[in-house]
């Protein structure tokens, strides 16, 4: 017997509530109208053949799927059957998924840095979004990659083998005269010169048990082998190029990471295939984003501030990030392009805490300590080297019979000396101090707050809500490509959010009139032992 039985054929009449997302839907096609994306597409497209699907409605069908959680083209594909918004983007054509792959890679993908901003930045002038304060901040997500096939960056082998190689040289009766490691074009060439020099006949060196070889077919033998060893090496070194240690099989692009967890067990703290990615995030949009294959944060401030100028043709205002892009390099860009600095410098939580506090203060006229002992710069000796190549020893004289010897001298080896040598940059400590002052007043304790909230929820939405644990694309292009669609999609779901909300602003913190600046709680002073 027959249960589950659709026995007639029903019209579904679309309701209210479908006649209201059609007109956000309105909105939505009408943003993209206004942004100018339709002239790249129609620049794109080929009116050669026959007339397939309407590109247009399906790049707004695609755009308006990654904001409804659904980034599988399987998934594009099942919604352009039976979602009715779907439906009625795509005036219900039903691309199949080799259609809309072909449409991402044709349209989206090469032009995705200028599909992501031309939308984003007419999202801005229609609800006059207000985006001076910048806020960045980074997160790894998985890569789509075995896991246990990685490959380290073969440089120290690379160096005893290029011992090994050129003492087997001078063996065979050539000296290389290179300071830098011999290249396998160079040993091909100096092994082709073998072989006639000796005159070997590389086609019968004698093989198998009882056979004896001479000593330069054993030579060219052993040289081969080192050839092809050699070769093995530079790729894997070409393929994880200067700034990466490691790769992956499956996707090369991909860097060996310690991710927050594991997709398999959750719980594993290993190494992963994974990629950087970075988001510029301000009234709630994300106005940049990066992919990167940097394990940290710290050098990708930059390149991010980089290509928002390139698209925004200006530099943000404010820029507010956490202690992890705290370097000299990152503050010395923001007072080069006038980027007033909210960036948290990497002891902030020891001297808001208190745990560890500001020991040295920079002016323009020298160093000071706690103890208001002046510094003197004094030259670098073989007991203390120069860590770095800006950077200036000063000595401080009188600790012995300092209150605050106790915090000062904690970490030192040597306690019972009078004096503390201590090396920093003058120019850099001047401008963690501009970046601590503009922390701690009032528009810095907003800005703070905001940070948390827009930025850290952004990545939240995305892993939490849109369930995005693990990029489902290979290799750098397609892999940004896919976070574009991921960070549009969400910027898409903001600007649905805008139409249906009075207050544009009600979600995020705003400063009260009386807020007081901030101050770190200064040492208490402590009676010395050894003075007493």
């Amino acid at each position: 017997m027959n249960y589950f039985n659709i026995k007639r054929t029903i019209f579904i009449v679309p309701s209210n509530k479908c006649c209201e997302e059609y007109e956000k839907i309105d909105k939505f096609i009408e943003i993209l109208n206004k942004s100018g994306i339709g002239k790249i597409i129609e620049n794109v497209q080929n009116n050669i053949g026959r007339k397939g699907y309407n590109p247009f409605n399906l790049v707004a069908a695609i755009l308006f799927c990654f904001s409804k959680f659904k980034s599988s083209i399987r998934e594009i594909e099942s919604l352009c059957i039976f979602d009715l918004r779907v439906m009625y983007i795509m005036e219900q054509e039903q691309p199949s998924d080799t259609v809309i792959k072909e449409c991402i890679n044709k349209y989206i993908l090469p032009y995705q840095y200028e599909f992501f901003t031309m939308i984003t930045k007419t999202i801005i002038r229609e609800f006059h979004l207000d985006i001076n304060n910048q806020f960045i901040d980074g997160t790894k997500i998985e890569a789509n990659a075995n896991k246990y096939k990685f490959v380290w960056k073969p440089k120290k082998f690379h160096q005893k083998l290029d011992v090994k190689i050129k003492n087997l040289l001078i063996e065979m009766g050539f000296e290389y005269k290179g300071k830098t490691l011999i290249t396998s074009f160079e040993l091909d060439e100096i092994l082709k010169k073998y072989v006639t020099k000796e005159k070997i006949d590389i086609n019968n060196i004698p093989s198998g048990k009882g056979k004896r070889r001479t000593k330069p077919q054993k030579n060219y033998i052993q040289c081969y082998k080192y050839l092809g060893k050699l070769l093995e090496y530079e790729k894997k070194e070409r393929i994880c190029g200067k700034k990466r240690n490691s790769y992956f099989k499956t996707d090369q692009d991909a860097t060996a990471m310690v991710l927050k967890q594991d997709y398999y067990s959750k719980l594993s703290h290993d190494f992963h295939a994974g990629y950087n990615i970075q988001v510029l995030v301000s009234s709630g949009l994300i106005t940049m984003y990066g992919v990167f294959q940097d394990r940290s944060d710290y050098y990708t401030f930059i390149p991010m501030n980089d290509l928002y100028f390139k698209y925004y043709n200006s530099y943000p205002k404010n820029e507010c990030a956490d202690s992890g892009y705290g370097i000299y390099i990152n503050y010395e860009y923001m007072r080069k392009h006038s980027i007033n600095n909210y960036v948290k410098f990497q002891s902030w939580e020891g001297e808001s805490s208190g745990k560890q506090p500001q020991l040295f203060y920079t002016f323009p006229d020298g160093v000071l300590c706690l103890n208001a002992c002046i510094g003197e710069e004094v030259s670098f000796d073989f007991s203390h080297h120069q860590r770095h190549k800006d950077g200036k020893l000063y000595k401080f004289i009188g600790c012995n019979n300092c209150n605050y010897a106790y915090i000062c001298k904690k970490k030192l080896k040597n306690k019972d000396l009078d004096y503390r040598l201590y090396e920093l940059i003058p120019d850099y400590e001047l401008l963690k101090e501009q970046a601590r002052e503009n922390l701690l007043s009032p528009n810095g304790i907003e800005i703070r707050i905001n940070r948390s909230i827009q930025v850290e929820g952004t990545f939240g939405q995305i892993k939490q809500n849109m369930n995005y644990e693990r990029i489902r694309r290979r290799g750098l292009e397609k892999v940004s490509c896919e976070i574009m669609l991921m960070c549009l999609g969400r910027n898409i779901r903001k600007l649905f959010i805008l139409l249906d909300s009075d207050n544009i602003e009600s979600n995020y913190w705003k400063k009260s009139p009386n807020l007081k600046r901030e101050r770190f709680p200064f040492p208490k002073q402590k009676a010395n032992k050894k003075a007493e």
